[in-house]
C-alpha cells in the first residue's frame, strides 16, 4: 500500500484516493457532494489505515472532494 501521509501536516488528496484504488477500493461523489466508497474488496486492515486518514478530519474530506471535482472536469490532479 503507498504511504499515504509522510508528514503529518501535509495531506495530499490525490495521493489518498490513489491508496484506496490500490487496496481494491473504489468512490464516487454525488450530486449533493457527498462521497461514497466502495469498499468490498478491501482488506480490512489496509481500508483500516487508509480510512483513518480522513474520519474526523472534514478538511481532508473536502480535500478529495475537490479532487474528485477536478478529475470530473477534466483537469489534472
Amino acid at each position: 500500500m503507498p504511504s499515504i501521509l509522510n508528514h503529518a501536516d501535509r495531506f495530499d488528496a490525490a495521493v489518498w484516493l490513489q491508496a484506496l484504488t490500490t487496496i481494491g477500493g473504489g468512490y464516487a461523489l454525488m450530486a449533493d457532494r457527498r462521497l461514497a466508497f466502495l469498499v468490498d474488496d478491501c482488506d480490512g486492515d489496509d481500508l483500516t489505515s487508509v480510512m483513518a486518514q480522513i474520519v474526523g478530519k472534514p478538511e481532508r474530506q473536502d480535500a478529495i472532494k475537490a479532487a474528485i471535482e477536478r478529475r470530473q472536469n477534466g483537469e489534472v490532479g
